[in-house]
């Protein structure tokens, strides 16, 4: 039970549904970053990452990419997964526009406290 209740609470946290504020005096603490825009000429690609607090560790995570002038709506988010053995959460966004133009990279990291994680009487 603890398990789906759990399972509940990151997807509507990903979803949006609720603020992820909401869930942090449960155990939960959303870490987002946003990179700075950038300059970057088609095809290259700018990154941001995420870091859980010490002490927690990564369960999920996610991200977003924007564009400017010319490559609104060509920013095209090539990367979104954790750093294996680390509590970090990467994202990348690549211009896929002929021309060079801004791009902008936010991740964000959904850490845990190790306790909320463990599984305790069984099923």
């Amino acid at each position: 039970m603890r398990n789906t209740a759990f399972a509940l609470v990151i997807a509507v946290l990903a979803a949006g549904l609720i603020s992820m504020d909401a869930y942090a005096r449960e155990g939960i603490k959303i870490v987002s970053v946003e990179s700075e825009p950038v300059a970057a000429a088609s095809g290259k690609s700018i990154s941001a990452k995420s870091v859980c607090p010490a002490g927690t560790r990564l369960i999920s995570g996610g991200g977003e990419c924007y564009g400017f002038l010319n490559t609104e709506g060509r920013a095209a988010l090539t990367r979104s997964a954790p750093v294996l053995d680390e509590s970090i959460w990467v994202v990348e966004c690549t211009n896929m526009n002929r021309n060079a133009g801004e791009l902008q990279a936010r991740a964000w990291a959904i850490c845990a406290d190790p306790e909320i994680l463990e599984i305790k009487g069984g099923k």
